[in-house]
């Protein structure tokens, strides 16, 4: 499954704030059994997230998800931006609008006046969806665009969370099927990265659908240290189980011909 995230904000061009929302949803969908193929950030801007909504779009993901800019502010302009991509009218959804109503009920606060700057928040393009957001205002938003599922998400970690678990990540199990992930981590010393490389690319040859993965640790008084990853992704936990035993087993035994050490090996399913 290929599966993009669009993150829209200008704090995280700048350096004012990490992209946490992309690094989580990556580490959520490989335990999945799939995987992030692209991220994308961009500014807060109508024609910057109109062409990258555009651009993603021809390379035809399953499933885009796009982070951040769903607030009252005038710099939230995301679902704007969606709109303009697509050539869809923005206009308020009622069932988005009651939720934000109910939110602010929920929080004691509902004789405040639905405002333009908090009916903004209920604005969705043509043909979407609102989700239910439990800890926040702004819903999040469904939204098919020929093969593409395109999820919108507030950009405020918790709700993103909250959101994703309760609406995308069932729809992307349910595309997926059941699959088991098998991860195991060796822990090298006394072998350099390019004395290790030829003895991955062997092995990833003659296993092209399980992602090895070198992290080098640096140099303690003259000694290498290297972390490797070693996840295989199978519809059977055994299989999974079982092959990724027969990798590591095997990377040991090239590792130590080669001179280095095995220092500890942790796996995870």
């Amino acid at each position: 499954m290929r599966v993009e995230v669009l993150a829209v904000g200008r704090e995280l061009l700048i350096g004012k704030t990490v992209n946490t929302n992309a690094h989580w949803i990556g580490g959520r969908l490989a335990r999945m059994g799939t995987r992030l193929s692209r991220i994308t950030t961009v500014d807060d801007d109508l024609r910057e997230i109109s062409s990258s909504l555009r651009e993603s779009l021809r390379r035809r993901p399953e499933i885009l998800v796009v982070v951040g800019g769903l607030g009252p502010t005038p710099d939230d302009m995301t679902l704007a931006g969606i709109a303009k991509g697509l050539h869809r009218r923005l206009a308020v959804n009622r069932e988005a609008l009651r939720m934000v109503r109910s939110h602010y009920v929920e929080m004691g606060r509902g004789n405040l006046k639905i405002t333009p700057a908090r009916r903004k928040m209920a604005r969705l393009p043509r043909g979407a969806t609102p989700l239910q957001n439990r800890v926040g205002t702004a819903a999040g938003v469904r939204l098919e665009v020929g093969t593409t599922v395109i999820f919108a998400l507030p950009g405020v970690p918790r709700e993103m969370k909250s959101i994703f678990r309760e609406s995308v990540e069932g729809e992307i199990r349910r595309r997926l099927g059941r699959l088991h992930t098998t991860t195991v981590i060796l822990k090298l010393e006394g072998i350099f990265e390019s004395t290790l490389a030829p003895i991955l690319r062997k092995t990833m040859k003659r296993y092209p659908n399980v992602y090895i993965k070198s992290h080098p640790k640096g140099v303690e008084e003259g000694v290498s240290k290297i972390e490797l990853d070693i996840v295989v992704v199978s519809k059977r936990k055994a299989d999974s189980a079982k092959v990724s035993e027969k990798i590591a087993s095997e990377l040991k035994r090239q590792v130590a011909k080669a001179g280095g050490t095995v220092l500890s090996t942790a796996g995870r399913s």
